[in-house]
């Protein structure tokens, strides 16, 4: 029974899950700017959002967001935004 616990152990603290998604948010041009914001388990801003990336890469009008979700132990976020 305790190797089949530890066994379990193992393979959960190994696996992985990456959720990727990408939108067409409006009808503008993709843009050659383009935002990036990441953010740790342990980071301490967590803001993230399609609005805060674009204002810090000085994005008026948003062209594309891809947002990424990778949770391996611990989760991991991170939104991309291109635009003009």
């Amino acid at each position: 029974m305790k190797k089949l616990t530890l066994l379990a152990a193992v393979v959960f603290s190994l696996s992985s899950c990456v959720v990727y998604e990408s939108h067409t948010v409006t009808g503008n041009p993709i843009g050659t700017k383009r935002g990036v914001s990441k953010v740790g388990a342990f980071s301490k801003n967590k803001d993230f959002t399609m609005a805060t990336t674009a204002k810090k890469a000085k994005i008026d009008k948003i062209g594309s967001v891809d947002t990424k979700l990778t949770y391996f132990i611990l989760p991991f976020y991170k939104t991309v935004v291109t635009g003009e």
